[in-house]
């Protein structure tokens, strides 16, 4: 069969089948094929990525709380509670859910419950830097400490530290401080586009928001220890270090507790309330500085980091995301500075990183924005690598309707082929 006849789909575990069989579980009820995961489970990055992807099929249920319930000393659980106590907040805030600031206040409650329970797991502070996209107008002390270089707002970076020490150039972790940089400052009600998320999608077909909203409790006890198959076990403070550039602040373990940055009440305040909402559409100087941050943010990280980092990538969600919000025109694909962002991102992370370090989110953005910029032969070699699967962002943003997203990707796929030689087969 012609390669070019296969059609791709979305699948969030991607060519992870061991995730793949346990979301199977999750969506009946059942936790203790994720827990044997999770246990199995001793690389950061795999532990990001699944417990991320994990947490957004779980959302819809009382899973977790199943988990927590029976087990209430596990850590692993204390994780994913957090996990799904994000996922939701994220979801009632996008959907505008009369719940959605008390889901917030009991989601930063159980990642700084994690953050004790799991002191070497750079989870938990990725689950406080995914919320700070809800607080624009930065009330929060933990989402206004001072940038780690002088162009950079103010923002979550301590946070961001608290998640490089036990995690150096973790890929969410610096995702998520583009989604709080592209909402910041009273910007759009709706959280930013998860493109760089390792779900990318799985949001809106993962379980409805209600049955997710009834879990209200579970905060499991004290003397929760550390299994030793935990990522970062046995890790010592001098064996992580943080990115490049971050205070000495930032750096103290605990920085980002309750008591250095004070519990925002629930309810109206200064220190409590979060962002108010915008009813209109956002002053295009407004979004056009968030956006220039953030383009300068991504150009900062992905320079910090090492080669084969997927930070390298970070200019190319800015660059989506800015045709997401102003249009193509505006995202400037023809530019040689957008051919050379994506020459580096294929040079220096596609080319060095592992076959099974390559996120699908990552992949997608690489062959899109070289098809974009017409480096048509290198995109061919990057929709190899992607294999059956693909990620609704980008393409999406290019098709007229979500379910035209696919369509997008195999034409797009097809002429990046045909421009490498004669049709392949299988």
């Amino acid at each position: 069969m012609a390669r070019e006849a296969a059609r791709p789909c979305y699948d969030p575990a991607g060519p992870d089948h061991a995730l793949r069989a346990v979301l199977q579980d999750l969506r009946t009820g059942r936790w203790m094929a994720m827990r044997t995961l999770l246990a199995e489970t001793t690389e950061a990055w795999r532990w990001t990525q699944r417990t991320q992807i994990l947490a957004a099929a779980a959302a819809g249920s009382d899973v977790v709380r199943a988990w927590l319930a029976e087990e209430p000393d596990c850590a692993h659980a204390a994780v994913m509670r957090a996990r799904v106590g994000v996922e939701r907040a994220l979801r009632a805030r996008r959907e505008r859910h009369l719940r959605a600031h008390e889901l917030w206040i009991e989601a930063w409650d159980a990642a700084q419950t994690a953050t004790g329970l799991a002191p070497r797991d750079p989870v938990p502070w990725i689950c406080l830097l995914a919320l700070a996209q809800l607080d624009p107008g930065q009330r929060w002390a933990e989402h206004r400490a001072d940038p780690p270089a002088p162009p950079l707002p103010p923002g979550p970076w301590e946070l961001l530290a608290e998640a490089a020490a036990r995690d150096p150039y973790n890929r969410e972790a610096h995702h998520r401080v583009l989604q709080f940089l592209y909402a910041r400052d009273g910007g759009r009600e709706e959280p930013a586009a998860a493109a760089g998320t390792a779900h990318s999608g799985v949001a809106e077909t993962a379980g409805r928001l209600g049955a997710g909203l009834q879990e209200a409790g579970g905060r499991p006890g004290p003397g929760v220890t550390e299994p030793a198959g935990h990522p970062g076990a046995g890790v010592t403070e001098a064996a992580v270090r943080p990115i490049a550039g971050l205070t000495e602040a930032a750096r103290r373990t605990g920085a980002g507790s309750e008591a250095a940055a004070g519990r925002p009440r629930t309810g109206a305040g200064p220190d409590g309330a979060p962002g108010r909402p915008r009813t209109g559409a956002d002053e295009p100087t407004g979004l056009q500085r968030r956006l220039d941050e953030a383009s300068g943010y991504a150009r900062w990280a992905a320079g910090q980091a090492p080669t084969g980092s997927a930070l390298h990538l970070l200019p190319l969600y800015v660059r989506v995301e800015r045709h997401r919000r102003l249009g193509e025109r505006q995202a400037r694909w023809t530019t040689e500075t957008a051919a050379r962002e994506a020459r580096t991102a294929l040079t220096s992370w596609f080319e060095q990183a592992p076959a099974d370090r390559r996120a699908q989110p990552d992949l997608n953005h690489l062959a899109h924005a070289l098809w974009s910029t017409g480096q048509y032969a290198a995109a061919a070699a990057v929709f190899e690598a992607i294999g059956p699967y693909f990620t609704p962002p980008p393409w999406l943003y290019r098709a007229r309707g979500r379910d035209r997203a696919v369509d997008v990707f195999t034409a797009a796929r097809d002429r990046c082929r045909i421009a490498t030689g004669p049709t392949r087969t299988t």
